[in-house]
């Protein structure tokens, strides 16, 4: 009874292995871009997998790729929604020996998976670098683009890739459309070029539009359709500025005059009060106006001088 339980246990082991191994077999890929991009925001060689899962994908699925041991970790797994931006994958890694194994779990057909790649030999101005890439599902259709950095020149790429190709973001790429390649196939391409400086391509790139900017331009905006808000602003200046004077003119002349105030008169000075007469006698010490037969000032009790 025990020797039949062990055998059935084994059966039911070996299902499970066939089962996991046909699922990862039927995993294929319908459009993979490599873009290799050297010095471009690190000192490093940033490679880039962008792929398109086959339609005939049962989603979610599980994925594992192989990336260079020397990369460390991926720099970002991540699927594109349906609203066609990026969210990032949690995913796991398992050190093999010339290799990193990542896996995670997709539920969209479009990915993106980054890593940097240390592998960037520098001899004085020289810069050379070796991919060697394997294969890790079929793909219907593989394309590599090489990204040459601002500031370098004498690019050379082996296998040739041709001419390069000035994009909208002011750098050469060189791109090669390999077509269909199967699982375990191997491509090594290898690149050098000049490069004067450390200077990193996103830290030198600038702004360009992606097509020459004409009058039809969306978006643009001539210097004829803003006259008429100039005008205004200039009309409405002027009416804020008239009001301005006229509300100040008429605060300036209709403002009533400050009544002086009357100073004392110093010790010994007459005073004059309205009804004032040659006969009236006033204080010698604080020119207070006496009345008819006072002797002493009411005020001060000064005794009064007869005039």
């Amino acid at each position: 009874m025990k020797r039949i339980s062990v055998i059935l246990a084994l059966i039911f082991l070996t299902q499970i292995v066939t089962v996991s191994a046909s699922a990862q077999s039927s995993i294929a890929i319908d459009q993979m871009m490599i873009e290799i991009w050297p010095e471009y925001d690190r000192a490093d060689v940033l490679v880039i997998y962008r792929i398109s899962l086959d339609g005939s994908i049962t989603l979610p699925a599980q994925i594992s790729l192989l990336i260079p041991r020397e990369a460390g970790e991926p720099y970002n797994i991540a699927m594109q929604d349906v609203d066609g931006l990026l969210y990032s994958l949690p995913y796991t890694t398992e050190l093999q020996s010339n290799a990193l194994k990542v896996v995670f779990t997709t539920p969209s057909a479009g990915l993106q998976i980054e890593y940097y790649d240390p592998r960037l030999n520098r001899d004085g101005d020289s810069r050379q670098f070796l991919f060697s890439w394997v294969a890790d599902y079929d793909i219907n259709n593989l394309s590599i683009a090489v990204q040459q950095p601002l500031t370098a020149s004498n690019m050379q790429i082996l296998p040739s890739f041709g001419s390069g190709e000035t994009k909208a973001d002011g750098l050469i790429y060189y791109t090669a459309n390999i077509g269909k390649v199967n699982a375990g196939q191997k491509i090594d391409i290898e690149f050098n070029y000049t490069k004067p400086d450390d200077q990193l391509s996103i830290g030198l790139q600038q702004v360009q539009p992606s097509q020459p900017l004409s009058d039809s331009t969306p978006g643009k905006t001539n210097p004829s359709d803003l006259l008429p808000y100039i005008l205004g602003g200039i009309g409405a200046a002027l009416l804020v500025g008239a009001f301005a004077w006229f509300w100040l003119t008429k605060i300036k002349g209709g403002s009533a005059v400050a009544p002086r105030r009357r100073h004392r008169a110093p010790a010994g000075h007459r005073v004059e009060e309205p009804g004032d007469s040659i006969s009236a006698v006033y204080c010698h010490q604080c020119g207070r106006r006496a009345a008819a037969g006072d002797i002493f000032c009411r005020i001060c009790g000064t005794r009064l001088r007869g005039e």
